[in-house]
């Protein structure tokens, strides 16, 4: 959250703080403001036009996934520095003027793979620096922030001391881009800063050590036009400090280190692994794969050490692991000619064995609900060999075919192939998934299994997704209330099947309207559960950056923690969809604001007016009550903190009646001592408990529970509660219930125990008629 303040501070630095959402207008209000860092966050929508209004020195959005036109008035900026790198903006239309320091490396793609493609800093294809479009490189050497180097155990490293934020070698091989800023606004363009150099401390044969570049935040190169193979990756350090004394009073430079996207060294301290300042120190990598004739090396600062020490390398060296052959002879070559002409053909009958084409695998049996099991081929056939003709549907695992065989249509999806290992891996995960049966779930046919080939088999569902009936204008089907409501139903009851099953507990994940199928009669069926896993690290990355701009996703899922209270928000949001008839993912209110589904419900909540969001085209044919208890349901179920929403079993018998949503909600408050208004933001480490007899006035128990640190958002109204069990004569002094609370080491703590999670300046002290005073929550700053 922002501070709305005009005058707050002249610098705003909120890098990597797991921000959401779109960058807030007002910010255009804060005359004061210099200099702005929201880098490195998940920031998504447009660059909002009242920036123009103030006067920035510094305005720094790399690595989020900001969409839209970059604004033109940025050309007429009167800002010395700004850097829109790694985002998803449509390709600029004007040019850069030479007054301002405008990053836009990679700033304009929508792959996570693709390079620099504006104003021609670079091009990713292999024709522009490979001769007969073929990588012919094999190696790589870069004297980083140093000239060139002619003999360094026979390798001649190339210079790379130009200061600017962005550099491409004079043969075109390799590439530098360098991003971010600190609160110094002059680190980016300072070269000496940017290029550290040393004359003593380091011995004279270690030439690779002598001068080094430094970069704010993240700091990548790029290796172009390599051939393809396994390389070792040698990366050069050395923490340059001119004298002693100023190693003793130096910050903290710690940084990570990424090859080809996967982290190879976490919270890298130059200093600590080498022994000292002035002290050359190698990391080595084995075996990287190169498959695209690229290799991305990142060093990248994530906030561990001080703010102005960004990552630092001396010197890069990359080699072949692979043998390099001389030119081979006339008769050599054409044995090889033959014998690659035999292995090929050998391959071909292989690759057909193992799709079915020969053997006995065309035979396999699969199981489609029939009596009569069908073969490989006849689902083959069925789906014209999965031809696109036949395709219904695509998503992050795969693509799915309709199939009619005997009499029966079936869909078939077809599992991606860069899935192969973990599809290997969770194969008896599957045939567990075939074991549920529940009206809601759609049904798991049977599973085809082989090298290259892996496909599941489900139940045909004849009215597609929730999200075709309801957002399509292809679609022909007209929901009434009595289906939404039973789809809102139905959803709910496969949700706690996944969620309580005895022994396969599963938490979905991808809960939204595309996954929720409706069969012949609508009834609802949640479509791809248990298929989470096929996720590996890099596979959640590209997912979160998919789905956070249509959210459905909880936010503490940005965070890594995933509970089945993920499953319940993104339930939340599918319900607002189905009874609006309205997409979540933002709806145009005028030309230069989005408003989201979610806040309009939150605010309809608060007017008494949430019976207004139910869909239009109903024509008031439509049961209020069971509207405004189903709206009043997913409100709760969107809460920002996972513990406040209800479980599904919660959900599911308000719905079918057993309780009222009363009955659901948090603990009642009852005895409000006094108000509490506390301006600062607050860090607490410990809690007590205190129970005591309402009749004696003695204490039972008292004891600690410790937990990291817990951070509250400045500004909130907290109030000191007493919360009392019904019918019980004892009760418990719990401290503080808040409204809302970041939390940036672990979850937030249960409501299920009542345990206090603030407290004001000092430690609190609650006094009642029927005890002593005592202390319940101690601080720590």
């Amino acid at each position: 959250m922002l501070l709305r303040s005009k005058n707050y501070s002249n610098i705003r630095i909120l890098r990597n703080c797991s921000i959401t959402g779109q960058i807030p207008s007002y910010i255009g209000n804060m005359s004061s403001l210099r200099s702005l860092d929201l880098s490195f966050n998940s920031l998504t929508g447009r660059i909002p036009d009242s920036l123009k209004n103030i006067n920035l020195s510094w305005m720094s959005f790399p690595n989020n996934m900001l969409t839209g036109e970059i604004p033109n008035w940025i050309q007429t900026a009167v800002w010395s520095k700004m850097d829109l790198s790694y985002n998803n903006f449509s390709k600029p239309t004007f040019e850069t003027p030479s007054s301002l320091d405008l990053n836009l490396f990679s700033c304009c793609c929508n792959s996570s793979i693709c390079l620099p493609n504006t104003y021609d800093w670079a091009d990713p294809t292999t024709e522009k620096y490979c001769a007969g479009g073929k990588p012919n490189y094999h190696s790589l050497f870069i004297n980083c922030g140093g000239g060139t180097l002619n003999n360094v155990d026979g390798n001649i490293y190339d210079q790379d001391n130009e200061t600017s934020q962005f550099h491409r070698s004079l043969k075109g091989n390799w590439a530098r881009i360098s991003a971010g800023n600190t609160v110094d606004l002059d680190y980016a363009s300072n070269p000496s800063k940017v290029l550290k150099s040393v004359r003593c401390g380091l011995s004279s044969e270690a030439p690779l050590y002598d001068r080094a570049r430094t970069s704010p935040v993240s700091l990548k190169y790029y290796g172009f036009c390599l051939r393809k193979g396994k390389y070792n990756v040698t990366l050069h350090f050395a923490e340059i400090v001119d004298e002693d004394n100023n190693y003793r009073n130096t910050t903290k430079r710690v940084f990570d280190v990424y090859i080809q996207g996967e982290r190879k060294l976490k919270d890298f301290n130059i200093i600590e692994e080498a022994g000292g300042p002035n002290t050359k120190h190698t990391e080595n990598f084995r075996a990287v794969n190169v498959n695209d004739s690229t290799l991305e090396i990142h060093f990248y600062s994530a906030g561990k050490g001080t703010l102005d020490q960004g990552p630092l390398i001396s010197a890069i060296s990359v080699t072949p692991e692979y043998k390099l052959h001389e030119q081979l002879s006339p008769s050599h070559i054409a044995l090889i000619t033959v014998a690659s002409i035999i292995v090929f053909v050998l391959l071909v009958l292989l690759f057909a064995w193992m799709m079915g084409w020969l053997g006995t695998d065309h035979l396999q049996e699969i199981d489609i609900g029939q009596e009569k099991p069908i073969t490989l081929k006849q689902l083959k056939d069925a789906t014209g060999n999965f031809s696109k003709r036949n395709e219904i549907g695509q998503g992050g695992f795969g693509t799915v075919y309709k199939a009619e065989v005997q009499g029966k249509i079936v869909a078939v999806k077809k599992l991606s192939s860069h899935s192969e290992e973990r599809i290997n891996q969770l194969i008896n995960e599957f045939y567990t998934l075939k074991s549920m049966s529940q009206e809601n779930l759609v049904q798991l046919l049977d599973i085809y299994n082989a090298k290259g080939l892996h496909l599941l088999i489900y139940e045909y569902m004849q009215n597609n997704s929730l999200a075709h009936a309801l957002f399509d204008s292809k679609s022909k089907l007209k929901l009434d209330w009595e289906a939404r409501f039973n789809i809102c139903l139905g959803i709910a009851r496969g949700l706690v099947y996944l969620h309580e099953h005895p022994r396969l507990k599963m938490v979905h994940r991808d809960i939204k309207s595309a996954n929720i199928l409706l069969d012949g009669n609508l009834k609802a069926k949640i479509s791809d559960f248990g298929l989470a896993s096929l996720y590996t690290e890099d596979d959640q990355f590209k997912f979160i950056k998919v789905e956070v701009p249509q959210g459905y996703m909880a936010p503490e899922y940005v965070r890594g923690v995933v509970t089945a209270k993920a499953d319940v928000y993104s339930f939340g949001v599918v319900i607002l969809e189905t009874v609006s008839g309205r997409k979540n993912a933002g709806h145009t209110r005028d030309s230069q604001e989005s408003e989201f589904l979610l806040d309009t419900a939150c605010d309809l909540q608060r007017k008494g007016k949430l019976v207004d969001l139910v869909d239009k085209t109903l024509s008031n044919k439509y049961d209020a009550k069971q509207a405004i208890i189903i709206l009043n349901l997913a409100v709760m179920c969107i809460n920002i903190s996972p513990t406040l929403r209800p479980t599904m079993s919660e959900v599911l018998s308000v719905l079918v009646g057993d309780k009222k949503i009363e009955e659901i909600c948090s603990p009642a408050l009852k005895e409000p001592i006094k108000d509490i208004n506390d301006p600062h933001v607050n860090e607490i480490a410990e809690f007590a408990v205190l129970e005591y007899n309402k009749k004696s006035g003695k204490k039972l128990k008292l004891r600690s529970v410790v937990k990291g640190e817990t951070q509250v958002v400045a500004g909130e109204n907290y109030r000191l509660v007493i919360l009392v069990e019904d019918n019980s004569a004892a009760a418990k002094y719990e401290g503080v219930v808040y409204e809302r609370i970041w939390e940036h080491t672990r979850e937030l703590l249960s409501f299920d125990s009542h345990i206090a999670q603030v407290d004001s300046s000092v430690s609190m002290e609650v006094t009642s008629k029927e005890s002593t005073s005592s202390n319940l929550i101690k601080k720590r700053r």
